[in-house]
């Protein structure tokens, strides 16, 4: 058996059609994928299916969301199917952590094949052939952002990451992991490499693929999580005052998380009726009388003002299943047919990244931008902008978007026990093995180069 990174990027490969909403596959040859794109609209094609390997259930589907909300202190697993219990108690097994390690990797093989281009041999307009190159590597330092944050070494005492893929390469091949500062420098190389092959003008018109905002708004993010707080305010200042989004009103804001392409969208991914995830599905694990694995603690309702409309029964409310009443969230990808995209960047986040980081500079007006979210949520501004009230807006803005551990991590935080019987996870210390995810068994089967994270 081969690694399960170069399966991910070998035969398995697929060449999608152009459409964003109606992403049906094609299958071809893995020859014919890598040699045969012989235009832009060919690697427009095979850019689309980047997009569509992140909608995936073991990625942006669902999984790299709720990741992020079991393991720390919005959210718990009830078991009633059995999904995310293991996760939720921190004690992922290495035979059960392989799902998002194929998925990420999948994208970043997509990835690598439109960055492997010659643009001189390919048909079209030059600058729509960099633009969708320049998508390529923001997603490419996206998928392995993602890949770091869930599986490397961080916050656990170590100093490896995962591999950072720079080839598309065919057949069996052992990579090694790289060091956590490697990664981070790879990824920043690749958002700046994408942002200089893009221009403002040819920026897609829809905000499901990348555009140079989101190129920008994924370096702030990056920054942000790497304490890099001059590059966070630059970018995050760079996509606040293009003027092209909007922070959604107190009026608007329930509506808002069933309107695709909405004012405050930076990048979202697509879903219709069509690409119905079912059982699998955002919605399914969120809520429902069936499934609905996921629920809401109590604790974390004690974090709103009571007029504050991100706490209105319309977002986070009960619903009783089998005679018993259980708190779920309730507004965000709420839609029964599956139908609602799912934003990956949008511009509240950006306005709290600034703040953060022009707090951590010690700028004179972080509670300007701080006061922001609040101030279209019906909420109570703040007094004054701290770390402490900086994590907690974002607690209440990003709930349920799947922020919630990487915020505690990075801030060296403990994980909170508020609920002792519904958390399984026990409340691990900074620094605990379990924050870091096992490399997948089936990847240190084959390659002798892989090492397994400490604990497992």
């Amino acid at each position: 058996m081969k690694s399960k990174i170069w399966i991910s990027i070998s035969v398995v490969t697929v060449l999608y059609a152009c459409s964003l909403t109606d992403l049906e596959p094609v299958i071809p040859n893995e020859k014919d994928i890598v040699n045969n794109i012989r235009n832009v609209d060919d690697l427009q094609g095979i850019a689309n299916g980047i997009y569509d390997r992140m909608t995936v259930t073991t990625y942006y589907g669902r999984n790299q969301i709720i990741h992020g909300e079991v393991r720390a202190d919005n959210c718990f697993a009830n078991g009633r199917s059995g999904r995310f219990m293991n996760e939720a108690a921190m004690k992922v097994s290495p035979d059960a952590s392989n799902g998002p390690w194929d998925a990420m990797y999948a994208v970043i093989a997509s990835c690598n094949i439109v960055i492997g281009q010659d643009p001189a041999k390919l048909t079209g307009d030059q600058q729509k052939i960099k633009q969708v190159m320049g998508q390529a590597y923001i997603a490419r330092a996206l998928a392995h952002f993602d890949l770091l944050k869930l599986y490397g070494q961080q916050h656990t005492g170590g100093n490896l990451g995962i591999p950072y893929i720079k080839e598309y390469v065919s057949g069996l091949t052992a990579p090694a992991r790289n060091t956590i500062d490697e990664n981070r420098t790879a990824i920043f190389e690749d958002i700046e490499t994408g942002l200089a092959l893009m221009t403002e003008v040819n920026n897609p018109k829809t905000k499901q693929q990348v555009s140079t905002f989101t190129g920008q708004a994924l370096k702030a993010r990056v920054a942000l999580y790497f304490k890099e707080w001059e590059k966070a305010k630059t970018a995050s200042l760079a996509v606040i005052n293009s003027g092209k989004f909007l922070i959604v009103d107190s009026a608007n804001y329930v509506t808002s998380w069933k309107t695709k392409n909405n004012i405050n969208s930076i990048f979202e991914l697509a879903f219709s009726s069509s690409d119905n995830l079912g059982i699998n599905g955002l919605q399914n694990i969120y809520r429902g009388s069936q499934y609905g694995d996921i629920e809401v603690l109590d604790n974390l309702l004690t974090v709103f003002d009571e007029k504050d409309v991100r706490k209105s029964a319309a977002m986070i409310g009960y619903e009783t299943v089998s005679g018993v009443k259980r708190l779920r969230n309730l507004g965000k990808y709420p839609s029964a047919d599956f139908s609602d995209n799912v934003v990956l960047f949008r511009i509240e986040e950006q306005y709290l990244i600034l703040a953060e980081a022009k707090l951590e500079l010690g700028e004179p007006d972080p509670l300007e931008y701080l006061n922001k979210i609040p101030a279209k949520r019906g909420a109570e501004l703040y007094s004054s902008a701290t770390k402490e009230n900086i994590l907690k807006e974002r607690r209440r803005e990003l709930c349920f978007e799947g922020f919630r551990f990487d915020d505690l991590v990075r801030t060296g935080s403990n994980i909170p026990l508020v609920d002792p019987v519904k958390q399984t996870h026990g409340g691990p210390a900074y620094g605990s093995y379990n924050l870091a995810f096992p490399i997948p068994r089936v990847e240190l089967n084959v390659n002798s180069n892989m090492v397994q994270n400490k604990g497992y």
